[in-house]
């Protein structure tokens, strides 16, 4: 998994999304991290393999301009290995300028096989019109080549979606397409020059919570992320794609959805929050809850269902409420010379 925000509105987005991100990345992300914005016609990106600091560190990130962006930050790679090509965003470039930028939270899941068969052809395709994939390494990926050689599968993804874009589509629409022919069990956002206003958005079963402050959006894995003076969130609706604009959201159902996503039932949301209470009463790690196994047996039947989404609600109430204590501690990072963040959770003494 992995940890992403949004914002959309009158403000600079870059120093939002900062501050967001520490909120979010020693849940279960740290490792590579990357942001983007759209200013004036431009897409402006910046990427690292380590944390949030590293990137504040080594690029420019802090300084991008633009009040519309998006962050993420990433599990580790498979491979021991600094190479920011698998960070996020991905990018495509058309006439010099980069045209689409592209995050997803999430994994193959039950979508594995078809990635791992759809991806190579679709990465030849991509190349053949000319797009360029900088995630292409001999060893680190997530999907491999007929040549032995790896690429990310997101990385693919952005070029045939910008493909699409610069054949005239709609770039929230080309976004569903794309993932309903290549689907992974994930959430998605996007950024396009042609969308100068908005962030796409195409939810399959990960958590993308939304809310609305003064003249401006925010988007968010979890609600914790959110500045306290923002109002109520909700959830995106899965299988679902769309625009968010700083004072409104649009959605529509995928056309041919990949799959069935089982509700969060009233049940199963009670029971979260009340096991992660009890869980946390000795302090752990976000992933090592165990909440996702004991929810499973309760999600009504469906090809999936929606387990990271209730984990991180549950966490973020706790939080709201002032009853979670934080510790930050840190962990090798992808190399001996990178560190990741992991928070520490407790329930506070006399809750």
């Amino acid at each position: 998994m992995c940890t992403i925000a949004a914002y959309i509105g009158t403000e600079r987005a870059a120093p939002i999304l900062i501050d967001m991100m520490r909120k979010l990345e020693g849940l279960d992300s740290g490792f590579y991290t990357g942001i983007a914005t759209m200013h004036n016609g431009r897409i402006y990106h910046a990427k690292v393999a380590g944390d949030l600091e590293r990137l504040l560190a080594a690029t420019d990130a802090a300084s991008l301009p633009g009040t519309i962006g998006f962050i993420h930050s990433r599990t580790p790679s498979k491979e021991k290995s600094d190479f920011a090509g698998v960070a996020h965003p991905f990018t495509a470039e058309r006439e010099g300028s980069t045209q689409t930028a592209l995050i997803l939270n999430g994994a193959g899941g039950i979508f594995g096989e078809t990635i791992r068969a759809k991806i190579p052809h679709a990465a030849q395709t991509v190349l053949s019109q000319g797009y360029t994939l900088k995630s292409a390494h001999p060893a680190v990926g997530n999907v491999t080549m007929p040549d032995g050689s790896k690429v990310h599968s997101n990385d693919v993804r952005c070029q045939m979606i910008d493909r699409r874009i610069s054949e005239g589509e709609d770039a929230a629409f080309a976004l569903q397409e794309v993932f309903t022919d290549i689907p992974a069990e994930a959430v998605c956002l996007l950024l396009s020059l042609s969308e100068p206003d908005a962030v796409c958005f195409a939810r399959l079963n990960f958590p993308m919570h939304l809310t609305f402050g003064n003249n401006c959006a925010y988007m968010s894995t979890a609600p914790l992320a959110f500045p306290e003076n923002a109002g109520d969130y909700l959830l995106l609706p899965t299988m679902s794609y769309g625009k968010v604009f700083k004072n409104r959201f649009e959605a529509a159902k995928f056309l041919s959805p990949p799959a069935t996503v089982a509700p969060i039932t009233p049940k199963i949301a009670a029971l979260a929050y009340e096991y992660m209470e009890n869980r946390l009463r000795i302090t752990t790690t976000f992933n090592d809850t165990g909440l996702s196994e004991y929810l499973k047996p309760l999600y009504p039947p469906a090809d999936t269902d929606q387990w990271a989404t209730v984990r991180y609600q549950a966490v973020s109430e706790l939080e709201r409420q002032g009853r979670v204590q934080t510790e930050t501690r840190y962990i090798e990072g992808q190399t001996e010379n990178l560190r990741a963040p992991v928070f520490y959770l407790t329930l506070r003494e006399g809750n």
